[in-house]
């Protein structure tokens, strides 16, 4: 591997583990057993680095995106692309832990990022879209506010990480990944029909069980 890919791989690692804010170039490279001099020969300075990383995930979240449209028509096949999008977040999840502290610190990344979350949130009305055409939704006699819902996912997409360190828990990549789902499937439960509710219930008992075990 390129010494240039082994300093991001750490920086990545440092930084969901110990949050962007706490570490500086020096702990970087204090961590890689490299000079600050050998570093800054890569990149110079940690902001460089934080845009790199970005690039990655961006790269990376948006052929995912891309792949909404072949997700499925069942309600299974969606949860498993949620879970593949949700698991590559908590792969970057350091971007996720302070969002607007982080945009307003690198700006940079700022406007990609805020185009990146415009194209996410498309991406979710093209899911809702797809589930309502194929009848897994149906409203009945309630009206399916796809905008609301859309907006409401986006908040679980984004600020989830954030919302469980408030609350001081501490999930693995599988409870954070299980968590995030079940809170969507909730928004989506009250339009679901009775297969596609006792999937999301057979999922909820899953995780309930991971829990306590």
């Amino acid at each position: 591997m390129k010494r240039r890919d082994v300093i991001l791989e750490v920086s990545l690692r440092l930084f969901n583990e110990e949050g962007e804010a706490s570490l500086s170039a020096v702990d970087i490279s204090n961590e890689l057993d490299i000079s600050p001099g050998n570093l800054y020969y890569h990149f110079k300075g940690k902001e460089e680095i934080i845009a790199a990383l970005y690039e990655q995930f961006e790269a990376g979240i948006i052929l995912l995106l891309k792949d909404t449209k072949e997700a499925g028509d069942t309600l299974e096949e969606h949860w498993l692309h949620l879970y593949v999008v949700l698991e590559y977040i908590y792969h970057y999840r350091f971007f996720f832990r302070n969002i607007t502290d982080l945009l307003q610190k690198y700006t940079v990344i700022d406007s990609r990022f805020h185009r990146l979350v415009e194209q996410q949130y498309q991406s979710i009305h093209t899911m809702l879209n797809n589930l309502l055409d194929e009848g897994v939704l149906a409203g009945g006699d309630t009206e399916i506010r796809i905008d609301e819902l859309a907006d409401n996912m986006m908040l679980i997409y984004t600020h989830w990480f954030e919302f469980q360190n408030l609350r001081k828990r501490q999930l693995d990549q599988h409870q954070f990944i299980q968590s995030a789902i079940l809170q969507i499937m909730t928004l989506l439960a009250p339009y679901m029909g009775d297969l596609q509710r006792q999937f999301m219930e057979e999922c909820n008992a899953l995780y309930q069980r991971d829990k306590q075990g």
